[in-house]
C-alpha cells in the first residue's frame, strides 16, 4: 500500500520533478518506508511506499522493466500475483525480486493493460508508462477500492493517490465545485465518491485512461450491468440453498488465505458484527497469535463488550480503543484533512482513533468486514424494499393488467430516505447516471420472478454502485492517515462473482438478510452474535454538541450564501439534528482547512473549547436547579402558597 503522483505534459516538453516532490509531500504518511522519483522527457512518476510483500529496496518504485522501457508507480495488492508469476515465467518472463510490484509491472508490459487488468485479483490502482508506444497507462481496480485521483491544467495532467497532493501542484488552486457541494449535502454524502474540488476528478472503478499524442481514451472494464449475467442468476435460483452456502465456506476461507499474504504484523478489526467476525475467525486458523481491535465510544450502544465476546469465543485478544466526545473533537479535523473532504458518518474519527492505536502496536494490515452487507443483502432497507414491492404487486394483482403491473412496479424508487417525488426531480436533476441506475437494473433483472426478488437484488447491486465507494473512501483515506493498510476480503473477485448470482432467497431467507453468510458463520460463533442486530459502528450523536457555534460567520455560510440576518436560525435548525450538525461542521472543517488553511491541531482546540462551553453551561443550568437558588425559590413558592 503506497501513495503515487505523476504529470502527463500534454504540450510534450519537460515535466518537472521539483512539482513530484512538492506532490508527494501532503501524502507521506501512505508510504513512510521510502520515496522515489521517475522522469524521462514529459513524463514523470513520484512514489511514496508502505512495505508489505518484500520490504527491501529491490521492490522499491517507481520501478523500471530490465530494458527500461516500462515503468511503474502502483498502489494496492494483486493477491493472485504467485499464480501470474508462474504463468509468466511458463512464457519465458525472468524476475529479479519476489514481491508482487515486480509481477504487476512485467504482466502490463507482457499482457498488456487491457488483458492484465481481468487477470488481476485485488485492490490496485496504478500509472504504467510503456516506452515502446510512448503511452500512459491509469487503472483502478473493478470495484474502487484504491483511489486515482486527476485534473488536467490545460498544460499539463496531473494524477494521485489523493486530492490534497493535485492542490499541492504550483498550477493548482483550491476551489469549491458549487454542483459537487450541493450534491454531497442533498444526498448526505452518500455515494460514488466523487471530488468536491474544481478541476478534480477521478478515474472510475473498474476503468483504464490510455494516454498519449492522440489524446485520452477512457475504457471501462468493470460495470455492475455488463458483469451480471441474468440467465445464470435465473438458473440458480432453482438450486438447493445447501449449495451455495458449500460454496460460499470455500470462497471466503480463499480469499482470506490471499488476504493473509503479508511480511509484516497483521490484525482484524472485529467489531462484534457477524462480518468481521467471521472473518476474525477464518483469519485464526492460519494465524493463531491473531488480534482484533475494537472502538468502544462512551455512552454509545458500543460495540466493545460484544467484540470481546468473539474473542473470547475464537481465543483472540481484543483491544479496546476508547473514546470518549474529547478525544473524538480532537481527532474530527484530523479525519476531514485525510478525507480530503467532509466525512459522511461521525465514525471517521473513531476509525483513526483505532487506525492510530494498531499503528502504535507495530500492526501495518487490518482485516475488515465491508461489502457483504451490499453483497448479500444485509442492510434493512434491502428487506423494506422487498415487502414494499410484496405489498404493491399484491393490489396491483387485482387491479391491473400483467404488463401495466410491471411498468408501474419498475417506477418504485429504492430509497425511502427522500420523497418519491423530491426523489425523481432533484435526484435526477443532480446525478442523472446513478439515478437512473434503478430503472436500468430493474430491466436488465426483468427475467426474475416473482417481481420483489427483481426490486431486491437490483437494490443491492444499486447499494454497491452509490453506498460502497463512500466507504472504501473512508477505508483508504483513515487507515492510510496512520500508514495502515485495510483489507476487505469479501470483495475478491471470486466472491464478487459469486454473490452477484445468488437468487434473493440465498441473500434474504426467514425473515433475515445475509442467509448464506450467516448460515457458515453460525458454524465458527455463537448464534447470538451471528444473529443480532446490526449497529454500524454507533457513535453518539451528543458528540458533537457544541461545535456548531463553529459555523457562525464561517465557510460554510459564505459557500451557501446564507442572508447575515437568518444565520442564527439557519444554525439553530442544523443543531436540532445530530447528524445534520456533524454533517454541516464537518463541511466547515473543510472549506477551512482547504480554503482558508487554517491548521488541523488548532482547529481541534477550538471545537473542544465550544463543546466544553456547553458542558459548563449546562453544569451552571443543573445547579441553579439544584442548589441554594433552587431552595430560595422554592421557600418562596411555598410561603405564598401560604398566604
Amino acid at each position: 500500500m503506497c501513495g503515487l503522483v505523476g504529470i502527463w505534459r500534454h504540450d510534450g516538453g519537460e515535466a518537472d520533478r521539483q512539482s513530484i516532490e512538492a506532490m508527494l509531500a501532503p501524502i507521506v504518511h501512505r508510504g513512510p518506508d521510502g520515496k522515489g522519483v521517475w522522469q524521462n522527457g514529459r513524463v514523470a512518476f513520484g512514489h511514496v511506499r508502505l512495505a508489505i510483500i518484500d520490504p527491501t529496496e529491490a521492490s522499491a518504485q517507481p520501478m523500471l522493466t530490465e530494458d527500461g522501457t516500462g515503468v511503474l508507480a502502483y498502489n494496492g495488492e494483486v493477491y493472485n500475483y504467485r499464480e501470474l508469476r508462474t504463468e509468466l515465467e511458463r512464457a519465458g518472463v525472468r524476475f529479479q525480486t519476489s514481491g508482487e510490484v515486480e509481477v504487476v509491472l512485467l504482466a502490463l508490459h507482457h499482457w498488456g493493460v487491457e488483458e492484465s487488468v481481468k487477470r488481476f485479483d485485488g485492490m490496485f490502482a496504478f500509472a504504467y508508462f510503456d516506452g515502446r508506444d510512448q503511452t500512459l497507462w491509469l487503472g483502478r481496480d473493478r470495484v474502487g477500492i484504491k483511489p486515482l485521483l486527476v485534473a488536467d491544467t490545460g498544460k499539463e495532467l496531473l494524477f494521485g493517490s489523493e486530492a490534497k497532493a493535485l492542490l499541492a501542484h504550483p498550477r493548482m488552486t483550491p476551489r469549491a465545485d458549487r454542483h459537487a457541494v450541493a450534491e454531497w449535502i442533498f444526498t448526505a454524502g452518500l455515494g460514488p465518491h466523487e471530488s468536491l474540488f474544481e478541476g478534480i476528478d477521478t478515474v472510475e472503478a473498474g476503468s483504464i485512461w490510455r494516454i498519449n499524442e492522440q489524446g485520452i481514451d477512457r475504457h471501462r472494464y468493470f460495470h455492475i450491468l455488463d458483469a451480471l449475467d441474468v440467465d445464470r442468476l435465473v438458473a440458480n435460483g432453482g438450486n438447493d440453498l445447501t449449495s451455495f452456502v458449500d460454496t460460499f465456506r470455500d470462497l471466503i476461507g480463499e480469499s482470506v488465505k490471499l488476504h493473509l499474504v503479508s511480511d509484516v504484523p497483521l490484525a482484524a478489526a472485529c467489531s462484534g458484527g457477524v462480518d468481521s467476525s467471521l472473518i476474525a475467525a477464518v483469519a485464526k486458523r492460519d494465524i493463531p497469535e491473531l488480534t482484533g481491535y475494537v472502538v468502544d465510544a462512551a455512552g454509545s450502544r458500543g460495540e466493545g463488550a460484544q467484540a470481546e465476546r468473539v474473542g473470547r469465543h475464537l481465543g483472540v485478544p481484543i483491544n479496546r480503543i476508547g473514546l470518549d466526545q474529547t478525544r473524538f473533537i480532537e481527532l474530527w479535523p484530523g479525519s476531514v484533512w485525510h478525507s480530503d473532504g467532509p466525512p459522511t458518518h461521525p465514525s471517521d474519527p473513531a476509525l483513526l482513533a483505532m487506525a492510530r492505536e494498531c499503528k502504535a502496536n507495530g500492526i501495518t494490515v487490518l482485516l475488515t468486514g465491508e461489502g457483504s452487507d451490499e453483497l448479500f443483502g444485509g442492510y434493512e432497507y434491502f428487506e423494506q424494499t422487498y415487502r414494499t414491492w410484496v405489498r404493491r404487486s399484491s393490489w396491483r394483482r387485482f387491479f391491473l393488467k400483467a404488463s401495466e403491473r410491471d411498468r408501474s412496479l419498475n417506477r418504485i424508487p429504492f430509497s425511502t430516505m427522500l420523497h418519491p417525488k423530491l426523489h425523481n426531480v432533484m435526484a435526477i436533476a443532480m446525478n442523472a447516471e446513478r439515478e437512473l441506475l434503478p430503472r436500468r437494473l430493474l430491466a436488465l433483472l426483468a427475467p426474475v420472478t416473482p417481481s420483489p426478488d427483481r426490486a431486491f437484488l437490483a437494490h443491492c447491486l444499486w447499494s454497491l454502485h452509490h453506498y460502497l465507494p463512500w466507504i472504501l473512501h473512508r477505508h483508504d483515506r483513515i487507515g492510510m492517515a496512520a500508514s495502515i493498510e485495510m483489507r476487505v476480503p469479501f470483495l475478491e473477485n471470486k466472491i464478487f462473482d459469486f454473490a452477484f448470482h445468488l437468487p434473493r432467497r440465498a441473500k434474504f431467507h426467514h425473515g433475515g438478510g445475509k442467509w448464506v453468510v450467516k448460515q457458515v458463520a453460525a458454524e465458527a460463533l455463537p448464534r447470538d452474535i451471528v444473529y443480532a442486530r446490526k449497529k454500524g459502528f454507533p457513535i453518539p450523536g451528543g458528540f458533537s454538541r457544541g461545535t456548531q457555534r463553529l459555523l457562525a460567520g464561517g465557510m460554510l455560510a459564505e459557500l451557501m450564501k446564507w442572508p447575515r440576518d437568518t444565520e442564527r436560525e439557519i444554525i439553530a435548525i442544523i443543531n436540532r439534528n445530530n447528524q445534520l450538525r456533524f454533517q454541516a461542521v464537518s463541511m466547515e472543517l473543510w472549506a477551512r482547512i482547504f480554503f482558508r488553511g487554517e491548521d488541523v491541531s488548532v482547529l481541534a482546540d477550538q471545537l473542544v473549547g465550544l463543546a466544553r462551553r456547553k458542558v459548563r453551561r449546562k453544569t451552571r443550568r443543573r445547579t441553579r436547579r439544584t442548589g441554594l437558588g433552587a431552595l430560595v425559590r422554592r421557600a418562596g413558592r411555598a410561603l405564598q402558597g401560604r398566604s
